[in-house]
């Protein structure tokens, strides 16, 4: 029996849905994007199979860690289905058809995660850069801004990172200028250090100059409740900023109750922490404090049931006059019996002891 082996053709094009590039792509980050196209050009070959994440990563020049990291993202915007199988497999399926609920309705609630590294960014070429200030008004604004700010001149690795905020991570132009200004003022001149807040207002959905001044003040806020519990750090965790969270939107305190709730806790416990502060707090919402002059109630309130318990505590107990009386018993005595008695006593002393007839 003759056979036929059918030869495929070597694949040429990668055919991206439509609405992936339309509704998807402008908002996803580079190192997302490259994962994303690299695999699905895969995925569809005839001559691919299997492969590896680790061979991924290598072929795209990038952490094994930012591989998966970029695939948990596009499993939780649904455009494709990534998880773990047994024995430490993973299982890749690209869906071709639009999700059922466009994820900018979620864009609020789901930020991306913090994994953007320096290593996923772009390297662009010095010719590169010198053609963007030449060809973008925009761009040598960009550029003219950062060396006022920073109070020097830019190197070309400065420009590059620069330029990389607007190419790289999509924020406008105001916004980074905005940036600059705002570590600058905070004598934060390293471009590296701006980098990273930059990516952390990435990660955390911020692409306003209206959201990175909302995000600064809460920042702010953050950082002067642990300074008044005498922490000197720079950055806070998350279980942290959940706790804090809870002080201002759950409770509803102002910042100026907190503080009282942390001075409090530095004054009466050696290790000032924010769980102390939790339970003060907690037993002013129990009593509706809203505000300092609540609290100042509330301290009056206990001052002077502790002054009067004081008082019971100390003070003698006075005999109750009443009592006295009727605890002793009574003789009801007859006293016109008594002087008849004492008439007749008399009467006998005076007779050789007998009664007068």
């Amino acid at each position: 029996m003759a056979y036929i082996k059918c030869l495929k053709p070597k694949q040429t094009f990668v055919h991206l849905p439509y609405w992936f590039v339309v509704d998807y792509m402008p908002k996803a980050l580079g190192g997302y994007l490259k994962v994303y196209i690299y695999l699905f050009a895969l995925s569809n070959s005839s001559c691919e199979s299997d492969f590896s994440l680790e061979e991924t990563a290598v072929a795209l020049d990038m952490l094994y860690s930012e591989v998966v990291q970029a695939l948990k993202y596009w499993d939780k915007e649904k455009v494709l289905c990534f998880k773990e199988s047994a024995k430490k497999q993973f299982e890749l399926q690209f869906f071709l058809e639009k999700p059922t609920k466009f994820q900018s309705d979620l864009e609020a609630d789901l930020p991306l995660s913090k994994t953007l590294i320096s290593h996923t960014r772009p390297e662009y070429r010095t010719e590169e850069i010198n053609l963007y200030i030449k060809d973008s008004a925009s761009v040598a604004k960009l550029f003219k801004i950062a060396e006022q700010y920073l109070g020097r001149l830019l190197t070309i690795t400065d420009q590059k990172i620069l330029y990389s905020f607007y190419d790289w991570l999509h924020m406008p132009f105001d916004l980074i200028e905005f940036l600059i200004e705002y570590c600058a003022s905070s004598n934060h001149t390293a471009i590296h250090y701006i980098e990273k807040v930059a990516i952390s207002w990435v990660d955390a959905g911020i692409n306003t100059v209206e959201k990175a001044k909302e995000k600064i003040a809460l920042d702010r806020r953050y950082f002067k409740i642990l300074s008044a519990l005498g922490s000197t750090k720079t950055s806070i965790t998350l279980a942290e900023k959940k706790c804090i969270d809870k002080w201002l939107n759950d409770y509803a305190f102002n910042i100026e109750v907190i503080l009282e709730a942390c001075r409090r806790t530095v004054m009466q416990t050696n290790k000032p922490s924010l769980n102390y502060v939790d339970s003060i707090l907690l037993s002013w919402h129990q009593s509706k404090v809203k505000n300092l002059d609540d609290v100042t109630l509330i301290d009056k309130a206990f001052e002077s049931k502790r002054q009067i318990a004081s008082q019971d505590m100390y003070q003698p107990k006075r005999p109750n006059k009443s009592a006295k009386f009727t605890d002793i018993y009574s003789h009801n005595w007859n006293f016109e019996e008594l002087e008849k008695l004492e008439s007749e006593y008399i009467d006998r002393k005076l007779n050789g002891g007998k009664l007068r007839e």
